[in-house]
């Protein structure tokens, strides 16, 4: 912790996420936390502490990092300790003293690598005809779910998970037969929190064996680590390309994401299993004041853009939205002949969410 604060100051933390502005000795701004017009948000640099009057928060640049990115304290050492450089050591303790999160968190590290090691060359290809590279699959840590019952569910087991942890962790449901796994037959996302921890999974139905009436995308359920209306798909890697843009944007699935992020725009996020909720919204603003949504073209997908943009005008957000023609998502739009530049070229189009409301009005009375 002291290492971190050597090389970090609370100015060099705080200034990445909303404008000091200096007035006399102090350094002030609005509240990142919480509305206000007048700042009330103090920057100590001696102290190195933070102080809002106007909803009474402060601290230090872990507690900073705790409140803004909603994480825990191992979370914000996490990304406070790559930030600075810091390499941080970790010591086995006995399991009676570890937390319950703790072990959760490992375990879903553990059966993430699992997946990853379970990939096969059917599922690979599925994805290459996607237009996914090999580079994309590795950084985005995609697995693979297969057919038996309780396979990752006797592989965690094996690493000394309790029955009752695997079923907490979401990757476990019980049923008259005992405990099976949650997923099967399916190509597997991870979900991260802001910190970069695998909390949840995101499995999309394949191969021969997949039942024919399974849901496309099943999604891990709520538990203590994964709450799916504050969770946005890709949040953690797309924090700094939000901030230095100046914009986020909103797309409805894994693999539209994934795809943007291929093509180049590294600030896309998807929401997961829900739709575009308060939560989501209040963490893009924390990066940025601009939001381009980008959801499925049609009559669905339209009402889901009218939802998503009332939400986010609600918290303050501008937002715009790129339509795309010919009833494509972003990943076949990005995959198709156009490429990069014909998803570069939606974005950079898009339209304020009034035109393109009232465009769709037009088109709909003609």
């Amino acid at each position: 912790v002291q290492q971190i604060k050597d090389r970090l100051s609370i100015v060099d933390v705080v200034s990445g996420y909303v404008k000091l502005t200096r007035t006399g000795s102090a350094l002030k701004a609005r509240c990142p936390l919480h509305a206000e017009r007048t700042p009330s948000f103090n920057v100590s640099e001696d102290r190195g502490t933070y102080h809002c009057f106007g909803c009474g928060v402060g601290g230090d640049i872990f507690s900073f990092i705790q409140a803004i990115e909603g994480v825990d304290f191992k979370g914000a050492l996490k990304m406070l300790a790559e930030r600075a450089g810091v390499t941080l050591e970790y010591t086995k303790t006995d399991a009676k003293e570890e937390n319950e999160k703790d072990r959760l968190f490992e375990l879903m590290e553990s059966v993430t690598m699992f997946y990853q090691s379970k990939m096969t060359e059917e599922a690979k290809k599925y994805l290459h005809d996607r237009g996914v590279t090999d580079a994309t699959i590795s950084a985005f840590r995609i697995g693979w779910a297969g057919n038996a019952w309780t396979e990752a569910y006797d592989y965690l087991k094996s690493k000394k998970y309790t029955e009752k942890e695997i079923v907490a962790s979401g990757m476990g449901a019980q049923g008259d037969r005992g405990t099976r796994d949650k997923f099967r037959n399916r190509i597997m996302f991870p979900l991260m929190d802001s910190a970069g921890r695998v909390v949840a999974f995101s499995g999309r139905t394949f191969g021969p064996d997949a039942h024919p009436e399974a849901p496309k995308y099943l999604n891990s359920p709520e538990t203590p680590l994964y709450h799916k209306s504050r969770l946005l798909y890709g949040f953690d890697r797309a924090k700094q390309p939000m901030r230095q843009l100046g914009c986020a944007i909103l797309v409805e699935g894994q693999m539209d994401l994934i795809m943007s992020h291929q093509a180049g725009w590294g600030n896309t996020v998807a929401s997961s299993g829900t739709a575009f909720t308060p939560e989501h919204s209040t963490l893009v603003k924390r990066m940025t004041e601009n939001l381009v949504l980008a959801l499925d073209a049609d009559e669905a997908g339209v009402k889901a853009a009218g939802k998503a943009a009332r939400v986010a005008l609600a918290t303050g957000l501008r937002v715009k939205v790129a339509r795309i023609q010919g009833g494509k998502d972003p990943a076949d739009l990005i995959a198709g002949d156009g490429g990069a530049d014909a998803w570069k070229k939606a974005v950079k189009d898009a339209k304020d969410i009034i035109t393109f409301l009232l465009d769709v009005l037009e088109e709909h009375s003609g």
